[in-house]
């Protein structure tokens, strides 16, 4: 009996020596886990420069449609500022009055984003604006049983990219950008450029020197060149803008670009046609009196708005490129357009040849904000293109918009900015 309790006691001694150790073990442990804690792990993130475009590397391409894709998440944005032109026409005290512009406080931003893969560059562009605008004021209405051009003033939106190919130089200006291509406006007495149709022009814009690649995206012409849908629109019935609902529009920018002054070439301000055929040629016969075409049968306000060549080859228009809609012609076919609240654009659309065709577009106007995608080749291989070769290269451009504006004194430009490639 009492080896047995010496040994029961001897056990118990044990056994609690044993799980002292252990407590106090845990212990220590405890609180050496306290005295250093472990930080959580953070993923790293890549620093951007917020003052330069980012063109980011993906290996997905974005659909260019104006609908933006989930991967533009990745890609930072880059709010750009712009000034307001104050440069009205008709008006000689004007010339040179550039404060506005050079304040860049117009109150309109544009939020630009860039992607790239190994062939293509994209940018998504987006902007404030209220209404779609892309009744030019070359125009025709039959609403007064003859054919006319009510829309004095009329134009449409518009944005546009100045990408520097190399140094440019202007006079007045000589800041890189596009303030080397300052638009002025010269009263026809006193414009020192004559030019091939006449005397003077009225959209004075020439570099001194070098040459620049500039991207203009028309809404009326060739902006909906693939294609033109509206949804739940509100149009007015004087100007045919939309106010409300959601427009979209699948085509071509305008691929041109800056040079010196050349009499053959005077009248469009400094800005040459790449090479190849545009997206938009006149649909008004040759005496301006009427238009080539109308449509027979235009199912909605985007259709009717739209005339492409496919659509006359189709059979689907009445007309002749001669002489035109006659009157009587026009009177049966009319109806439609004014049910449309619609009229007869200014231009045919067509898709454009040569290096003409290298930009495509997709923009989407939905109740106030327009999102535009665009996409290029990196290299186009064309010389009167800007090329995107040198990735390790920063490239200068410049932003310009339109808001229902004809000519250069009536749009919006921000200051230069660069933009790199993430690589």
């Amino acid at each position: 009996m009492n080896k047995i309790n010496t040994l029961n006691r001897n056990s118990v001694f044990v056994i609690t020596v044993f799980i002292s150790v252990i407590l106090m073990t845990l212990t220590i442990s405890s609180c050496k886990k306290e005295d250093t804690p472990t930080q959580p792990v953070v993923p790293s993130e890549t620093s951007y420069d917020s003052t330069k475009l980012n063109a980011i590397k993906t290996t997905a391409a974005p659909i260019v449609d104006g609908v933006v894709d989930a991967l533009w998440a990745d890609a930072p944005v880059l709010t750009i500022a712009l000034g307001e032109t104050n440069n009205p026409p008709n008006d000689a005290s004007k010339i040179n009055n550039c404060a506005g512009c050079h304040a860049y406080n117009s109150g309109i931003n544009v939020k630009i984003r860039a992607v790239y893969t190994v062939d293509n560059i994209y940018f998504l562009a987006e902007w404030q604006d209220p209404t779609v605008s892309f009744t030019r004021d070359a125009s025709f209405s039959f609403a007064s049983g003859k054919w006319a051009k009510p829309f004095v003033g009329e134009s449409e939106d518009r944005i546009s990219f100045y990408w520097p190919m190399g140094v440019t130089k202007g006079n007045p200006y000589d800041t890189k950008g596009c303030m080397a291509k300052c638009h002025m406006y010269w009263p026809q007495e006193s414009d020192p450029h004559p030019h091939a149709n006449g005397d003077a022009i009225v959209d004075d814009a020439w570099l001194e020197s070098g040459r620049a690649d500039l991207w203009h995206s028309k809404a009326a012409r060739g902006g909906a060149v693939t294609s033109a849908s509206g949804s739940g629109l509100t149009i007015n019935p004087v100007s045919h803008e939309i106010t409300a609902g959601i427009f979209s529009m699948i085509g071509y920018i305008d691929d041109t670009y800056t040079d010196v002054w050349s009499g053959t070439n005077g009248e469009d301000g400094g800005r040459y046609g790449d090479a190849g055929i545009a997206a938009a040629s006149h649909i008004r016969i040759s005496d301006k009196s009427r238009p080539k075409w109308m449509e027979k049968n235009p199912t909605d306000f985007a259709d009717a708005m739209v005339i492409t060549q496919n659509e006359i080859d189709g059979g689907e228009c009445v007309g002749n490129t001669t002489t035109g809609v006659n009157d009587s012609v026009a009177a049966i076919y009319w109806p439609k357009y004014a049910a449309l609240n619609a009229n007869i654009p200014e231009r045919i659309l067509a898709v454009p040849t040569g290096s003409r065709a290298d930009i495509t577009i997709g923009a989407v106007w939905n109740n106030g904000t327009w999102r535009t995608e665009i996409a290029r080749k990196l290299n186009t291989g064309n010389d009167d293109d800007i090329q995107f070769t040198d990735l390790l290269k920063e490239y200068l451009f410049n932003v310009a918009q339109f808001d229902n504006s004809r000519h250069g004194y009536e749009h919006r430009t921000s200051n230069n900015y660069d933009m790199k490639f993430i690589q």
